[in-house]
């Protein structure tokens, strides 16, 4: 909580310099009429402009003396006061103002912190100014801060506006104020995207790709999958393989069991392929249980690409998933123990990355688990191993060791002879195949039987 409000007060401070800095440009504009500030000597002047001025009957600060100039020196606390007091007029020409600022982050955070206050004063007066702004980037930088920072109440205002400026796709490509208005009144979301179709003459490509719909389903699925599968599949524009995802990984994730139910009744969906891999890794996340028995009451051909995609999320060619959410890639430790728990026929031709993973992190513990696997199902996590392995990016020399253990000659000479002919390289510099066996901590008879398969006589050994 503490660390939370620091965090908070750090931000309103940034944004309150932010937009300090935007007033002391505008100090210098000639939208200020100098008929505001009286003709007083230079002292007294100074001092007027350090405080708003007080009213002589009630001692509170008379806003409607405060201007440009002097409204810099307003309290943060007080900087509602200020907007509150002033003409719709001025604050629309003070809009215009910003519009004018030379372009860069001084202009992005002006106008960031400008639009954060009075979508929270007068969001009427911030929509009217959005839409009537010629500076898109400006624009565009004060929607994402109005959107951040509206009331809950007005965000169907703040999606009518959306609709109704120029380019909006440049807007929703997070669709971020779908997503928050979503969660909650997901049945006003469903009529606005019902009301505002995309359309390629706004400037999508494709009408049907509607991010809104993925954003409105992840949320309506998690409230009320009942009501929210009617309306998805009342239309079949709407049932689009990111929105089906959306929708059933949001159902599962308040109600497993009506997830499975629907997932199974509709596994020969082509369309829903991509929604079963990411529900069966969404189970293996937070309840392993239930992502067995779904791997079970699925087709098998399903079944293994669901694996299939559970290992590639874990052992990832390119690992950016922690990017995406701090805890989605689950360790391969974690994902080789559920995964041998299944049929070995699911997993067999799969379970590779992920084993290849774990000896590349910590090779010790991940053999140790190996060896205490029951004798066929380990054979058959060590081929599969071995073959991941053959990849740039795992470690060879750990599954070589553990693949000399393979307990079937026939699997271990194929396996193993691939892997070995797998290292042989003409990059200058690099270890030959044969320098790098002779690196690993086996025996001498080992590394003759792992030679043959470089000098192309694998039976010799």
């Amino acid at each position: 909580m503490l660390r939370s409000l620091i965090r908070r007060e750090a931000i309103t401070i940034g944004a309150l310099g932010a937009f300090l800095a935007f007033l002391g440009f505008l100090a210098g504009r000639q939208t200020v009429h100098e008929g505001w500030i009286e003709k007083k000597p230079a002292a007294l002047q100074s001092e007027r402009m350090c405080q708003p001025e007080l009213d002589k009957k009630s001692d509170t600060p008379d806003y409607r003396k405060v201007t440009i100039q002097n409204i810099a020196t307003v309290p943060f606390s007080q900087l509602y006061d200020v907007l509150r007091a002033v003409s719709r007029e001025q604050l629309l020409a003070w809009a215009r103002d910003l519009e004018q600022m030379p372009r860069g982050p001084h202009q992005r955070a002006a106008v960031a912190a400008y639009y954060k206050s009075l979508i929270q004063v007068d969001h009427r007066v911030a929509i009217e100014a959005v839409l009537h702004a010629q500076n898109l980037a400006a624009r565009d930088v004060a929607s994402d801060a109005m959107t951040k920072a509206a009331p809950e109440s007005i965000w169907g205002d703040l999606a009518e506006m959306v609709e109704q400026m120029p380019f909006p796709g440049r807007l929703f490509d997070g669709a971020d104020l779908i997503e928050n208005w979503s969660r909650m009144d997901p049945v006003a979301v469903s009529q606005f995207i019902e009301r505002h179709p995309l359309t390629a003459g706004k400037g999508y490509p494709e009408p049907g790709d509607d991010s809104r719909i993925s954003s409105l389903l992840s949320n309506w699925g998690a409230i009320d999958p009942a009501a929210a599968r009617k309306w998805l599949e009342a239309d079949a524009s709407r049932q689009r393989p990111d929105a089906l995802q959306s929708f059933l990984t949001g159902w599962g994730r308040v109600d497993r069991a009506g997830a499975i139910d629907y997932a199974v009744a509709n596994a020969g969906e082509p369309k829903l392929g991509g929604a079963l891999n990411e529900l069966v890794y969404q189970f293996v996340r937070f309840a392993k249980d239930d992502a067995s028995r779904l791997i079970a009451l699925l087709p098998p051909e399903r079944a293994k690409a669901a694996l299939k995609n559970v290992a590639e999320i874990t052992s990832p060619k390119v690992d950016n998933y922690p990017e995406r959410l701090p805890d989605y890639q689950r360790p391969p430790e974690e994902v080789a123990r559920w995964m041998i728990t299944l049929p070995m026929e699911f997993w067999q031709e799969t379970i590779g990355p992920v084993a290849a993973k774990w000896m590349d992190e910590d090779s010790a513990s991940a053999t140790a688990w190996l060896n205490q696997i029951r004798p066929d199902l380990r054979d058959a996590a060590i081929v599969s191993c071995c073959r991941a392995a053959m990849s740039d990016y795992h470690s060879r020399e750990g599954a070589i060791e553990v693949g000399l253990t393979i307990s079937d000659q026939r699997q271990r000479d194929a396996v193993l002879g691939a892997l070995v002919r797998s290292i042989e390289t003409s990059t200058p510099g690099a270890m030959s195949a044969s320098e790098r066996i002779n690196d690993l901590s086996i025996s001498a008879e080992q590394k003759a039987y792992l030679r043959a398969f470089i000098t192309g006589s694998p039976n010799d050994h």
